[in-house]
């Protein structure tokens, strides 16, 4: 598979022998591996050194959120199976976020902005009053002046962020879908994986179109194909 770099499978298990069983099927065909919180709060910091035997970059998606020295300890913690990612909310705070980068280490850091399940009156239910564009605009500035490697956005922001940022400061895109996945789930702003690709994302985020798949070998092959059909396209 000629784009499967940018592929990152999301491991949404509770059990390691399911999560091992699906690696097993795919591993040959992904970039990386995303695994979140529920696989980490069901099998803790054992669970990810299992998962790392299958050699690939693991993106640790905790989202940590919480007082600066806080985050710094978890962190600290989480550094001890280096993994090549691990996100923190950059709604932490700027001292957060000038504290932890001050951490040597080999993961690199990326910033949470706005949830791919929030939209406009979600955000101004918060008090918030500028659009979801303008307000990941201001977060991704937060997270670059501050020294994050990258930030998670939805693929709804992606060609301003690219337009902005360069290939260094990594974008990483959830709410990937393909155009014909009819799914119900609570990713709200998606987009196609060959126009995110295109548009800037450095990796794509991709769960239930791979995990809940009867072939997932065939999704991952459909995901190929539609990057290769947007990059190529005249």
């Amino acid at each position: 598979m000629k784009y499967k770099k940018y592929i990152y499978c999301a491991i949404d298990f509770k059990k390691i022998s399911e999560a091992k069983n699906m690696l097993s099927k795919i591993k040959n065909h992904i970039g990386g591996i995303k695994l979140g919180l529920e696989f980490f709060i069901a099998n803790g910091l054992k669970g990810i050194k299992l998962i790392k035997k299958y050699n690939l970059p693991i993106f640790l998606d905790l989202k940590l959120h919480d007082i600066p020295i806080t985050v710094f300890k978890a962190l600290e913690a989480a550094l001890d199976v280096d993994p090549e990612y691990i996100s923190v909310h950059i709604t932490g705070g700027s001292k957060m976020i000038e504290l932890i980068t001050k951490k040597k280490r080999y993961t690199k850091l990326i910033g949470i902005t706005m949830l791919t399940s929030l939209e406009q009156d979600d955000i101004k239910s918060f008090g918030i009053k500028v659009s979801p564009k303008n307000y990941v605009k201001k977060l991704a500035e937060i997270a670059y002046k501050n020294g994050l490697d990258g930030i998670v956005s939805s693929p709804k922001e992606l060609k301003y962020l690219r337009q902005t940022y360069s290939k260094n400061f990594i974008i990483i895109t959830p709410g990937i879908r393909l155009n014909d996945d009819t799914s119900e789930d609570d990713q709200k702003r998606i987009q196609s994986p060959g126009e995110a690709v295109f548009n800037g994302s450095n990796i794509l985020i991709i769960g239930r179109p791979i995990t809940k798949a009867k072939n997932p070998i065939k999704s991952l092959e459909l995901i190929d194909e539609d990057i290769n059909q947007r990059l190529n396209r005249l």
